[in-house]
């Protein structure tokens, strides 16, 4: 397996990719692999996919037949076969030469090949849009291209008038959870005395820390696949900086307005008349303003209790971008120190008002981790971990989906 990171500087040179798509091409795997082949998991796999466009983004999957669909980064293309079983007729740009013969293959056992109008092996940026399209696609990687806020741009320029597009991301203050536990795992790497975060020791750590909790998630994707992905990916720094905030305002600027979300957290369209119909800056406010009273769901998933909730300040939102960024640094410097992580006093205290004993104990756990992760001990830190009731059975909202329309 290619080295891409050290934990320590070591006197052999170093590969580094120059970016995501260099650093699957070179450690050689399938960020998300579905064996839709057996009959099973392709009834599960539509089933989810299904539940993700018509019940979350309101997208009934029946008016996509005929319709044609722009997809960027299709990897293997399980998530395209759903459309193209429906009818949609698939535009699919896909950079990574080692996915295209499964793509092919998979669509030939389908009989569904006169279903890809195009299969272009092209990245985002050098593909020439040449015409519009009914729906674009661009999920699971968009958030983490250094031009990210262009392909906005270019993808609402490929859009019909009404068109669709669906672009997901890694919220910046939802994948407060999951940095933890890279940061967790650094950590623990560190006291382990294993220099290479990518080796099979920093696996075998992973899966005794994380292990037997990420069994019991509805995942698509194996243990290995979201450790190599997540926990010690070296470009998950580009993966944080973008929240609802400054989506929205992307949007705003492309031309086009939310249309929907998963996880469906926001209720602006909840108990009012369809008649009343609000300009599209007034309607972004008032998701932007629901955002901040729901704060707390995004950094640990849970659903919000009953009873009025206070918007989170700006300076709560801020710390919890910082103490991710410090996360990132951690776990992106060569040598960096765990003093450089702290928890923040102003989180601290947000929580510690709260009237949710839910998130009473969730705070109280974090604290307690980020204290033991100055230990010089590797069983405390496991044990504590392995101790915490909330944050091990949390996951936080650390990716979303967005659907915003473009205007006529």
């Amino acid at each position: 397996m290619i080295q891409t990171h050290k934990l320590q500087a070591s006197p052999n040179k170093v590969i580094l990719p120059t970016s995501l798509l260099a650093y699957y091409q070179q450690n050689r795997f399938n960020p998300v692999p579905i064996a839709v082949e057996d009959q099973g998991t392709w009834k599960s796999h539509f089933g989810k996919r299904r539940n993700l466009y018509e019940r979350h983004l309101g997208i009934p999957l029946s008016l996509l037949s005929g319709r044609s669909v722009l997809e960027f980064g299709c990897n293997s293309g399980e998530n395209a076969l759903v459309l193209a079983s429906v009818g949609a007729n698939l535009t699919l740009v896909e950079p990574n030469e080692q996915v295209l013969p499964r793509l092919k293959a998979l669509f030939k056992n389908f009989g569904l090949e006169k279903r890809i109008v195009a299969l272009v092996q092209e990245t985002m940026e050098s593909f020439e849009f040449k015409k519009l399209y009914d729906v674009v696609l661009a999920e699971g990687f968009l958030y983490m291209l250094p031009n990210r806020d262009q392909m906005v741009q270019e993808i609402s320029r490929s859009m019909r008038s009404g068109g669709l597009a669906v672009i997901s991301f890694g919220d910046r203050y939802g994948c407060l959870l999951e940095m933890t536990k890279r940061m967790i795992l650094w950590r623990a790497c560190q006291l382990g005395k294993i220099d290479d975060v990518h080796s099979q020791a920093s696996l075998e750590l992973a899966r005794r820390l994380y292990g037997e909790d990420f069994a019991k998630l509805n995942a698509s994707r194996p243990f290995e696949v979201w450790w190599k992905d997540a926990l010690v990916n070296p470009f998950v720094r580009s993966a944080t900086r973008w929240g609802y905030p400054e989506l929205l305002a992307l949007v705003e600027r492309a031309g086009c307005e939310f249309y929907s979300s998963s996880p469906k957290w926001t209720s602006i369209d909840h108990f009012t008349w369809y008649k009343n119909v609000p300009d599209r800056k007034t309607r972004h406010q008032g998701i932007l303003d629901n955002w901040s009273r729901i704060f707390p769901f995004f950094l640990t998933g849970l659903p919000p209790s009953s009873g009025r909730i206070e918007p989170a300040t700006s300076e709560v939102i801020d710390s919890v971008a910082e103490l991710t960024a410090q996360i990132l640094r951690y776990t992106t410097t060569l040598n960096s120190s765990i003093d450089s992580v702290v928890y923040p006093s102003v989180l601290d205290e947000c929580f510690d008002e709260s009237k949710d004993f839910r998130l009473l104990h969730f705070n109280r756990e974090m604290k307690s981790l980020y204290k033991t992760a100055r230990s010089c001990q590797l069983d405390d830190l496991i044990s504590a971990y392995h101790d915490t009731k909330y944050v091990r059975n949390l996951w936080g909202a650390p990716y979303h989906y967005i659907c915003f329309s473009k205007l006529a």
